[in-house]
């Protein structure tokens, strides 16, 4: 019996995540991880949402975008959709670079090009669907449409990077209506992420040129921080308690603690609490554990006090990998497809366990579901049971 489920990009809090996810062994040796399945996929960066015995995930077939839902347990195809849409470059690869998201009965995905479909769950019947960046006047950035989208409530949150009000906007879930728009910043490569910020919900959006917090309910931008840098902004803020943002980008940038407070008017302020470039987090999305964020600092494994920024550790080439973090223990899935299991601990880096789940070039989010570990790139996927303590 599945314990929990895996409905969006990382995981059910948006957050790389799981609390209260399985209690994982330590030790693989003597057990070692069962393979389910293993098999040929469709190329693109996309990663898997999970819910009951359904895994969707996007693919490039030929010339066509597919949104494709497996039978967890076996890999078998049940349902495909096709949208004639491609984005391919030589540096970036080929294919979707987003995960889909499931919503009760509906599947909402996005594709490189802006493809916006919501599709029912159990046939993969389109239920509605539009182009974001043609519908909001705006433009495919450089490495594709990246932001996965974000179902809050009856709203469907995307980042289509549009001037005039529309660089976020909100669809309405049940039929696509178009609801709010807000912002006139291009978007970046990080999806919107949900967010109660001095008691107000909002919506938080990593875009080219800064940090936004919208209001969820209406859209309006509630407070922004510069962030000037003309590369990639890939990684998710994460907001951790007391109203404090942290933020981290590739490319020698590097990451910063934000406060922020909402005055008696409603108004909010931004203050930086420091800044440090020992944490430049390009691909992968760093998470937080008693007082301490762990992230990789251009492929290698970092740790940083959350308090004063202050390097901890670095040590650990896993690439341009990603995380989940289950109960007390990191797992890493590596650029290489090793699937490696630490305990994140601030004294040093300690590797308790690994094994090789994929080969070649994995930047794809990993997916866990119970101790069901579904792992892809951009040739093969396959689902792996972990050996759990009871």
């Amino acid at each position: 019996m599945l314990t929990n489920t895996f409905p969006q990009f990382m995981g059910p809090h948006r957050n790389a995540t799981l609390p209260e996810g399985p209690n994982l062994a330590r030790d693989w040796t003597a057990q070692p991880p069962e393979k389910l399945w293993r098999q040929r996929i469709g190329a693109g960066w996309s990663g898997f949402a999970v819910v009951g015995d359904r895994a969707v995930t996007l693919e490039q077939r030929g010339e066509e975008e597919s949104v494709v839902c497996y039978e967890l347990f076996t890999g078998k195809e049940l349902w495909s959709h096709a949208d004639k849409a491609r984005y391919y470059t030589i540096l970036a690869g080929e294919g979707p670079r987003t995960t889909p998201c499931i919503a009760g009965d509906k599947v909402v995905t996005l594709g490189s090009t802006g493809m916006l479909n919501c599709l029912d769950l159990a046939t993969g019947k389109v239920i509605w669907s539009k182009n974001i960046i043609t519908e909001n006047l705006s433009r495919v950035p450089e490495w594709g449409v990246a932001g996965s989208p974000l179902v809050l409530g009856d709203l469907v949150i995307v980042n289509p990077g549009g001037k005039n009000g529309r660089s976020l906007v909100a669809y309405r879930l049940s039929n696509g209506e178009f609801f709010w728009g807000a912002g006139n910043d291009h978007a970046s490569y990080s999806s919107p992420c949900a967010a109660t910020i001095g008691g107000v919900s909002q919506v938080l959006i990593f875009n080219q040129r800064a940090i936004f917090g919208h209001d969820a309910s209406t859209g309006k931008v509630l407070w922004e921080h510069p962030w000037e840098s003309k590369n990639p902004h890939v990684a998710l803020p994460i907001v951790l308690e007391g109203d404090r943002v942290f933020v981290s980008s590739g490319y020698g940038v590097g990451s910063e603690l934000l406060q922020l407070r909402r005055d008696q008017t409603g108004k909010f302020t931004v203050n930086r609490l420091w800044k440090t470039n020992r944490l430049k987090a390009k691909f992968n999305n760093p998470v937080t554990r008693d007082g301490y964020v762990y992230g990789m600092d251009d492929g290698i494994l970092a740790c940083l006090e959350l308090a004063t920024g202050e390097l901890k550790w670095k040590d650990g080439r896993y690439g341009h990998g990603q995380f989940i973090l289950v109960r007390d223990v990191l797992l890493v899935t590596a650029e290489n497809g090793e699937v490696v299991l630490l305990d994140p601990v601030p004294s040093g880096r300690r590797e308790l366990t690994k094994f090789q789940a994929l080969d070649g070039k994995t930047w794809n989010p990993p997916a866990l579901t119970g101790n069901l570990l579904l792992v892809r790139n951009d040739q093969e996927a396959a689902c792996y049971r972990l050996p759990a303590e009871r």
